[in-house]
Parts: structure tokens; C-alpha cells; sequence
């Protein structure tokens, strides 16, 4: 059975890294076989470096897919949704690879990205690179915890993972979707807890879900399960900032490619119902992937 990249069901980490690169013209072929060695640089630095908690994914951007592996493309495989709303924007930009890297150690996340870089450095752009670093308990910087939901151990597998009974050779692979918010925290913390509470749609110290829900609380806006009663997302993001501006890089896997765009129909929702904890958060950047497995991967180098 193929293998999932370690980075898309694992545990949170204190650090991440995330690498945005677009291919030059003309690299397809070179960059097709150095993808397929980026598994084998993390084995190395995981046996080098064991207790430092290091994941990595890689996943290729939707529109750059069919020139980098025509042959095939996995089902559920679509540009960024393009979603019209007259107060809240959610702005695509497409990139061709997308890397990203968590673990424990600050250090060992820099020596691997530089070792990326090295490899792919005749081939690519770096567009982006976002560092991020886990806040508190796992909470975003409004203070509330980030994925509330997100399925836990097992579960998170049923959630990200494509099954081979809905795409036999994209088995173990997962349909990533990433965004970067920039938070408006000054606005947001002139509410009270009580308010911030009812926007979240939970308790802030405990977590615990409010009842009844506001129907445009973040809660019920984002909470979404699938008909079996799983969550349709597994949210790997981590938040960024400086003192300058504070923000959350939201990364989500699912094995189902329509599952984001569910989330974002819901968030924006319709007839001034949406989600209110987008008065204080803006998107800047949107775009979509695919997590191939392990093996995959490893096929394009041969």
C-alpha cells in the first residue's frame, strides 16, 4: 500500500516553514526527478536528528500538474475557488510547488530548507517562505485555539487521506489548500471575552462549543462534517507574525478535492450571514494542491 508524506497527518510542532516556488520554463523534467528526493533528504536529517519532531510535504500546484505529470491527474485536482462576495475577499495566487516543513528544532527545519534550496536552485523561484511557530496551547493570536475540530490519532487519516476505493493511484494522497490572513488583533481586542466568545462560538479558555450556536459564529461556519459524521478537513496551519502585523497561515488537507471549497462557500455564506471572525481577518493569497504519497514521488526520479 503507498505511503503518505510524514507531513500531512502529523502532530503539531513548535516550528514550521513554508515554501512557495514556481518552476522556470523549461525545468519540468529536472524538477519532476528532484521532487522525488526531497523524501530522502528528510529520512537523513530524521536519523541524524531524532528527537527533533522533523515532517515534511510536498505538494504541486494545481495548474502546474499537467505540465509537470500529464499522463494523469488526480480526480478531485482544481484551481484555487474563485468565490465572489461583496465584503470579504479570498484572492488565489497559484504557485507550482508548494514545501512544507515542521519540526521541534528551529535549526534542523533551516539546514533541510537549505538543503532543498541547494538542490532545486538551477530550476525554481522562491516566490514566498513563511515561518511560522506554534503560539501558546496551539491558538491562533486572537486567542482562541486554531482547528478546534481538526480530527485527532487515527482519525486524521480518514480525513486527509484519499482512499484507493476513490483514486486507485492517488492513494494516500491529500488535497491541500493553503491561505495566509492577516489579523486586525488591535480591533479585536477592544471586544470583550464575552464578545470575542460569541463570534468564535467558544469558550476561550476551555475551548468548549457555546450553545446554541450563532448561525454566524466561526464555529458554525467552519465546523463542517461529512455525512458520516467526519470533519471534511485536517488543518496543518500555523500562525506567523512580528510586530509588525500577526497573522495565520491556514494549511488544510482532505481527501476530497471539493471539500475546501465547501469551507469557503459556508464562511462567506449569503444574505449577510457569514462568518464574523472575517471582520477582523483578511486573506491575501489562496492557492491549491495535491500531497501525492511517497511512492509517487519516488516514481518521478525513476
Amino acid at each position: 500500500m503507498p505511503q503518505a508524506q510524514s507531513g500531512v497527518c502529523a502532530e503539531a510542532n513548535l516550528h514550521g516553514l513554508y515554501l512557495f516556488f514556481n518552476v522556470l520554463d523549461g525545468h519540468d523534467t529536472s524538477i519532476r526527478d528532484k521532487l522525488g528526493q526531497i523524501t530522502s533528504l528528510q529520512d537523513d536529517y530524521s536519523d541524524q536528528f531524532s528527537e527533533a519532531m522533523l515532517s515534511s510535504m510536498v505538494a504541486i500546484g494545481a495548474q502546474y500538474w499537467p505540465h509537470l505529470y500529464p499522463k494523469t491527474i488526480p480526480k478531485g485536482l482544481k484551481s484555487f475557488p474563485n468565490i465572489s462576495h461583496s465584503d470579504h475577499e479570498m484572492p488565489s495566487q497559484p504557485f507550482d510547488v508548494f514545501i512544507q516543513i515542521r519540526s521541534d528544532r528551529l535549526d534542523v527545519i533551516h539546514l533541510f530548507a537549505s538543503n532543498i534550496l541547494t538542490l532545486f536552485s538551477s530550476d525554481v523561484e522562491l516566490v514566498e517562505q513563511i515561518k511560522c511557530f506554534r503560539f501558546l496551547d496551539g491558538r491562533d493570536f486572537n486567542g482562541f485555539i486554531y482547528g478546534a475540530d481538526t480530527p485527532r490519532g487515527r482519525s486524521k487519516m480518514t480525513t486527509a487521506l484519499v482512499s484507493p476505493h476513490d483514486d486507485l493511484e492517488f492513494s494516500q494522497g491529500s488535497y491541500i489548500h493553503v491561505q495566509r490572513y492577516r489579523h486586525n488583533i488591535i480591533e479585536w481586542q477592544k471586544l470583550s471575552i464575552t464578545e470575542q466568545e460569541q463570534i468564535m462560538g467558544r469558550s476561550r479558555l476551555d475551548n468548549d462549543l457555546i450553545m446554541p450556536l450563532n448561525a454566524s459564529s466561526h464555529a458554525n461556519r467552519v465546523e463542517l462534517k461529512s455525512q458520516d459524521g467526519h470533519p471534511l478537513l485536517l488543518h496543518q496551519g500555523m500562525p506567523y507574525g512580528d510586530m509588525h502585523e500577526q497573522g495565520m497561515l491556514l494549511v488544510t488537507c482532505s481527501n476530497d478535492g471539493d471539500a475546501f471549497e465547501v469551507l469557503n462557500k459556508a464562511r462567506l455564506g449569503n444574505k449577510g450571514v457569514y462568518d464574523a471572525w472575517l471582520d477582523y481577518t483578511q486573506a491575501e493569497m489562496g492557492a491549491s494542491f495535491f500531497a501525492p504519497s511517497v511512492n509517487f514521488l519516488s516514481s518521478l526520479k525513476d
